[in-house]
């Protein structure tokens, strides 16, 4: 056996003959034979190592564990659930027969004003249909919330009441019918008919079945979760101050409670909702923060929706409000504003898109903005324009998605042949998708894009489409 030990050799000639069993390697290494001690210092040497390692290694595992454990209880909405979700389990029984003939585990449902009464059928789920009324399945914990009846969402019966709040879903525009052309006027005969055939009378044909009821091109989420520019700031009058976790939690989320700085005092009552919004900085969501956020600032102020409360309990100068909606995480200095109703547009045909669109004399802008200062825009993103109720721009609107050729844009191969054809290239554009509008304020838009054939930029020119005059 042979040991390596690091030893700073002696500066000092030292003769050594063979018997000396010591050979020098370098300046640092020595080689030499290793005894019995040795070989017992070895061992207990590489023992103590090891139980130390083991030692370490046992710690570190335990750290990881009660880190990951904090971790998981600080994100809202993965601490648990002061209502959690019952397991699907066996079927209840014994069903009882309600008042209105029909069998069913849970209790009788009642109607709400401002809410829609919904029948269950067979086949139904809480999920299809969150995903039918509010297009949105992810939401039915909400519908769930909001029928309190239904003790386990897993099991619900043909005609069980749900109450359900439906986005409202603005109808495209009747086309105009022409009236119907006058009969001709019959010349009348010199003389009587010798008989009068008998007519036989013409069944009545039943009228036609209703028209489908158009789909909102727009879910709960992206509807209510969009975020505005507006020329006026909106002062924080009423705010978040805390909530019912404020002892181990600073963010909240859906279904989590908290206190409002205003009550009854001000006008507040039990049932009022208000929108959560907070004054957007150069730094998003994620981190992320925008390299010209301050050339925005000639827009307005800009807003995020961060989600919906509804009163629970007012008081004198303090309220108490849950959580319903959450586009992302809510904190404290959160300012609050009365709801409003949104109307999200109707889904139009992707028929009616025309890559190749003549310019018209409408209503013409540009991009100014992403929501999450996203760079690279497409199908299904919230963008910010700079046209608003002063051009006359409403809600519904749909306007195309220009790009012009500049020097930036123009491949370095092609700018020989733009500089000698400028005027050309000056002349020419490329529509590269469309929008439409979702809320409107004085001087800017919200828009949601529809459709894109390719990456969409900050800076893309708008033009509103026919079919508005």
């Amino acid at each position: 056996m042979v040991m390596i030990e690091t030893r700073k050799s002696s500066t000092r000639k030292t003769r050594c003959k063979g018997s000396c069993g010591v050979r020098t390697l370098g300046p640092f290494l020595q080689l030499r034979k290793v005894n019995s001690l040795d070989k017992l210092r070895f061992v207990l040497l590489a023992s103590r190592i090891d139980n130390r390692r083991r030692a370490v290694t046992k710690l570190y595992r335990v750290s990881v564990l009660v880190l990951t454990s904090l971790i998981l209880l600080a994100q809202p909405g993965r601490a648990e659930s002061k209502e959690p979700v019952p397991k699907q389990g066996k079927p209840p029984h014994p069903l009882k027969q309600l008042p209105d003939g029909h069998w069913s585990a849970n209790q009788p449902g009642g109607s709400v004003e401002g809410y829609e009464v919904h029948t269950v059928k067979s086949g139904d789920t809480l999920w299809n249909i969150t995903q039918e009324s509010l297009k949105d399945p992810f939401l039915w914990p909400q519908v769930w919330e909001l029928n309190p009846n239904i003790a386990n969402p897993h099991w619900i019966y043909p005609g069980d009441k749900l109450i359900l709040k439906k986005m409202v879903v603005a109808a495209p525009p009747p086309e105009p019918v022409a009236p119907p052309a006058e009969p001709a006027q019959a010349h009348a005969p010199s003389a009587p008919p010798a008989a009068v055939a008998e007519v036989a009378e013409v069944p009545t044909q039943a009228p036609p079945p209703p028209a489908p009821a158009p789909s909102p091109v727009a879910t709960y989420s992206q509807l209510y979760c969009a975020g505005f520019f507006t020329s006026e700031e909106i002062q924080p009058k009423m705010v978040v101050v805390g909530g019912e976790e404020s002892e181990s939690q600073t963010l909240f989320g859906e279904r989590d409670i908290l206190y409002l700085n205003q009550g009854a005092g001000a006008g507040v009552k039990p049932g009022d909702e208000y929108q959560v919004v907070r004054k957007l900085n150069a730094t998003n969501r994620y981190g992320q923060r925008a390299a010209n956020f301050g050339a925005i600032s000639k827009y307005g102020f800009g807003y995020k929706d961060l989600g919906k409360v509804r009163v629970l309990l007012a008081h004198d100068n303090a309220s108490t409000a849950e959580v319903v909606l959450s586009c992302e995480d809510l904190r404290t200095g959160d300012i609050l504003v009365p709801a409003e109703q949104r109307v999200s547009p109707a889904v139009r045909p992707r028929a009616a898109f025309d890559k190749f669109a003549a310019p018209n004399d409408k209503t013409r802008g540009r991009i100014f903005y992403a929501k999450d200062f996203k760079s690279v825009i497409g199908e299904g993103d919230v963008v910010y324009l700079d046209v608003g109720q002063q051009q006359n721009v409403q809600v519904g609107d749909y306007f195309r998605i220009l790009r012009y050729f500049t020097s930036a844009n123009v491949s370095r191969f092609n700018r020989s042949e733009f500089s000698t054809y400028r005027p050309t290239y000056d002349a020419v554009r490329k529509v590269i998708g469309e929008l439409v509008v979702l809320r409107v304020e004085g001087k800017t838009a919200t828009g949601l894009v529809t459709l894109s054939t390719q990456d969409i930029q900050m800076g893309d020119g708008i033009e509103l489409e026919q079919g508005r005059e």
